[in-house]
């Protein structure tokens, strides 16, 4: 569904964010406020000391700091394209790293005193897109990861002085994530060559904090290096990589596993993930969570791969309601997981607008949320007070979850899909999706969809928790999307089977399906009843326009033919006309005849003209000739021994009258 690489900032769609905005103002319970900051927010985190909560915005070239207390805002300027930000709590000061862009320079930090919010800004002349960066509040050093460059920048957190780290082995690579051992005090940088193009699978570079010395661990089964996590109690490192994204490629993604005392790497594969692209640790539970963009079948809920630290056994949580999974935070306190699903943008076809999953750490279940505020949820850091999240949305807001509130209400929010248009609208009211297109109705409640097609469109049909054309039924148990597709031009409808169907029940099939009957065909059959369907066209389960026309050929029955009139013919020469016409020989009667002479046949049964089914019969009476007189020898008389016996009769009956007259 989707080929981009959606953890790339600057792509077009973040312009089109002014059209993102227009969402009602429902929320569930768990969401308990939606905080407008700058543009495009990409990064935020938390200084649970002063509980302040700052938000990189990436296109306003901003920050906005959060006063957590009453959701009040300030805002701070950055630089061009702010993309991360982290926190030194010991220090109260902030750290941004502001990527910069190819034609208006090659990026800088900005450092904000949390105190005051006053600014300044270090540049390491040999950075060039510095995108990423970690704190090391043991040592007061910064380091920032440099896309373009390749290379690693170290703020002194005292002086902002500078010193730039590269790794002889990531040239050609860029340095797009950092994570830290404070315990070790070792820094680990994620390469690859997502910037840079090529081929090159990428690797790790490991810094040693007290030489700025560097080491580099290479995963021969990773590609596309992009975010890494360390767990400071076991010294293990967790490296997610993208995979190879060219087509046909088998490498899906997978995580390197990487022993901090020796940097001996090993690789965990989840075959149920694609593209993941973040990683978070639970230390106390030795647990690790990856995002995944995508799954292998590309329906774009990709899942969370969870890692087991002591054995490295994987197990995939899905959230039904999730689209593309894309960042990661983990509460070890609370023990809950929460994870951005970005959801579509305006170039995908899925209309998703994100959601937020939380997982219990314990159980591996997981809960929807949905701030119908919120479009393209982003990154996501744990609050300063016990189970609130902060979840930076793409569409210019921050949502604030409480974790751990219960849920008087729930949210359902309606996805529109298609090339069409209509209306989407619920009983109880709440939505009307010529308005808004989400509501929040409470715990239990039943709730009743209706879909109306616009002019020159039609409803094609419910996805999620509905199917089908007609309503769709929920209830409020949990938050939830439901899909409704709007295709225009006119509805396709399936041609239903009706082949071996009485006319009668073929035509009321026919109309039930929005069709009508089209032209009706007789034709012979052998095999089909009369009166029943022999054929349809178009071909049953084909789509078509509702309202076309399905032509049907009907079965008359066998094939009616003519009987022959093999009358006076002879008994081969009748057998020869009755096979010739379709018909069999039926029964054949011997009988005299006088008029008829021996061999002929004298009648025929049905009689000649009659209309009968291909393959009836035809009984035939055939002459055996006239009866002897008693010749002895069972032969006809012939005419002239016919003649004599008549001479003879009449002389005798001549004589007999003579006599008679004489005796008088």
């Amino acid at each position: 569904m989707r080929s981009k690489n959606r953890s790339l900032p600057w792509i077009p769609q973040l312009f089109a964010v002014a059209l993102l905005l227009g969402c009602p103002s429902v929320r569930s319970q768990t969401v308990t406020a939606t905080i407008s900051v700058g543009t495009a927010p990409e990064a935020v985190a938390v200084n649970k000391m002063t509980g302040k909560i700052y938000v990189a915005n990436y296109l306003s070239h901003s920050v906005t700091v959060i006063d957590s207390a009453a959701n009040s805002t300030t805002t701070v300027q950055a630089g061009l394209h702010p993309r991360a930000v982290a926190v030194n709590e010991a220090t109260s000061k902030i750290y941004i790293a502001n990527c910069g862009g190819l034609i208006f320079g090659a990026g800088s930090i900005t450092v904000i005193d949390g105190l005051t919010n006053h600014t300044t800004t270090v540049v390491d002349p040999n950075a060039k897109w510095p995108c990423s960066l970690a704190v090391n509040p043991t040592t007061n050093k910064v380091y920032v990861g440099n896309r373009l460059s390749g290379n690693v920048t170290v703020v002194d957190g005292a002086t902002n002085s500078t010193t730039t780290v590269t790794d002889p082995n990531a040239s050609g690579l860029g340095a797009v994530a950092v994570a830290i051992n404070p315990v070790t005090n070792k820094i680990y940088v994620a390469n690859n060559s997502a910037d840079h193009g090529g081929n090159n699978p990428g690797n790790v570079t490991v810094i040693d904090g007290a030489t700025d010395l560097t080491t580099t661990v290479t995963d021969p089964h990773a590609f596309g290096p992009n975010a890494v996590a360390v767990n400071t109690v076991t010294n293990r490192v967790y490296v997610t990589n993208l995979g190879d994204l060219r087509a046909y490629s088998a490498n899906h993604g997978n995580v390197t596993v990487i022993d901090g005392a020796s940097n001996y790497a090993v690789t965990v594969s989840d075959p149920n993930a694609l593209y993941p692209q973040a990683v978070a640790v639970n230390q106390t539970a030795n647990k690790i969570y990856v995002a995944n963009g995508n799954d292998p079948a590309r329906t774009g809920i990709g899942g969370v791969t969870v890692i087991d630290g002591t054995t490295n056994v994987i197990s995939t949580i899905r959230d039904p309601n999730a689209a593309f999974p894309h960042a990661v935070t983990v509460d070890s306190i609370s023990d809950l997981i929460y994870v951005s699903n970005e959801g579509c943008f305006l170039d995908d076809p899925c209309g998703n607008p994100g959601s937020v999953t939380i997982i219990n750490g314990a159980t591996n279940s997981a809960t929807t949320v949905i701030d119908p505020k919120a479009h393209n949820p982003g990154a996501s850091a744990v609050g300063p007070t016990a189970n609130k999240i902060y979840v930076t949305n793409v569409g210019g807001n921050v949502t604030v979850i409480d974790a751990g509130a219960t849920a008087t209400s729930h949210v359902l929010s309606l996805v529109l899909m298609g090339t069409g248009s209509g209306t989407i609208t619920s009983s109880p009211a709440g939505i009307d999706c010529t308005t808004s297109c989400a509501a929040s109705f409470p715990v239990g409640t039943p709730v009743s969809l209706s879909a109306s097609a616009a002019s020159g469109s039609h409803f094609f049909g419910w996805s999620g928790p509905c199917s089908g054309t007609g309503a769709c039924n929920v209830v409020a148990s949990e938050d939830q999307f439901v899909t409704a597709t709007f295709d225009s031009g006119s509805m396709q409808v399936a041609v239903p089977n009706v082949v071996g169907k009485t006319q009668a029940a073929a035509s009321t099939a026919i109309t039930g399906a929005g069709l009508v009957v089209g032209t009706v065909t007789q034709q012979p059959s052998s095999t089909v009843a009369s009166g029943e369907i022999i054929s349809e066209s178009p071909a049953a389960g084909t789509n078509v326009a509702s309202g076309s026309g399905v032509n049907l050929v009907v079965s008359t029955g066998p094939m009616q033919v003519a009987v022959p009139n093999v009358v006076g013919q002879t008994q081969a020469a009748a057998t020869t006309a009755i096979t010739g016409a379709g018909l069999v020989l039926g029964t054949v009667t011997q009988q005299s005849s006088t008029t008829v002479t021996s061999g002929d046949v004298i009648s025929e049964s049905p009689a000649a003209g009659t209309h009968v089914a291909s393959g009836s019969a035809v009984n035939l009476v055939v002459s055996t000739g006239s009866s002897s007189g008693g010749d002895g020898g069972g032969g006809a008389l012939d005419s002239l021994a016919l003649g004599a016996l008549l001479a003879a009769l009449m002389v005798r009956l001549q004589f007999r009258l003579q006599k008679r007259a004489m005796s008088s």
